[in-house]
């Protein structure tokens, strides 16, 4: 049997849509979490006193720790 029937379509990915929760502006990169929390880095700059502790940032809707890469 062949195994190429068997493996799925390989595709490009769909583009990913970042829109900031707080500017509610469409933005090129946006800081995500899995719950669906986005934030822009200008508003991320804006707010690093609440979310960061610098190698890491908390999800303020969830409340997960997420590595700053």
């Amino acid at each position: 049997m062949d195994d190429q029937a068997n493996k799925p379509a390989r595709g490009r990915r769909r583009k990913k849509e970042f829109r900031c929760h707080c500017c509610k502006q469409e933005k090129p990169f946006c800081w995500s979490c899995g719950c669906g929390f986005q934030i822009c880095p200008a508003c991320f700059e804006e707010n690093k006193w609440g979310m960061s502790n610098g190698p890491t940032w908390i999800c303020p809707d969830c409340e997960r720790v997420h590595m700053m890469e």
